[in-house]
C-alpha cells in the first residue's frame, strides 16, 4: 500500500494496472468511428477542428508555416509522379 495526500491509500496492484491499461485504445476507437463517417461529416470537423486552433492561436497558421505546407505538398506530388510507373504492368 502507497499513502498519498491526505492519507489515502493506494493499492500498488491497481495503480500497475491503471498504468498498464491501452492508453491507445480511445484514439483507435474515435479513428474508426470517424473512418465510418459520411464525406460531409468530415469535412465539417476539419472545419471545426480548423476554427478552434484559429481561436486558440489567431496568428495561426503563419504566412510561413503555409508557404512551408505548400512547399511539402508539392514535393510530395513530385515523388508520387516519379514513382507512379513503379510496379506497374
Amino acid at each position: 500500500m502507497i499513502t498519498i495526500a491526505m492519507n489515502t491509500p493506494l493499492d500498488v496492484t491497481e495503480l500497475r494496472s491503471y498504468a498498464g491499461r491501452d492508453w491507445d485504445a480511445p484514439e483507435r476507437l474515435a479513428r474508426r468511428h470517424r473512418a465510418g463517417l459520411p464525406v460531409e461529416q468530415k469535412v465539417r470537423l476539419a472545419i471545426d477542428l480548423y476554427e478552434a486552433a484559429r481561436a486558440a492561436r489567431p496568428e495561426w497558421p503563419s504566412d510561413a508555416m503555409r508557404r512551408a505546407d505548400l512547399a511539402t505538398h508539392l514535393r510530395v506530388r513530385e515523388l508520387l509522379d516519379r514513382a507512379a510507373h513503379v510496379g506497374g504492368r
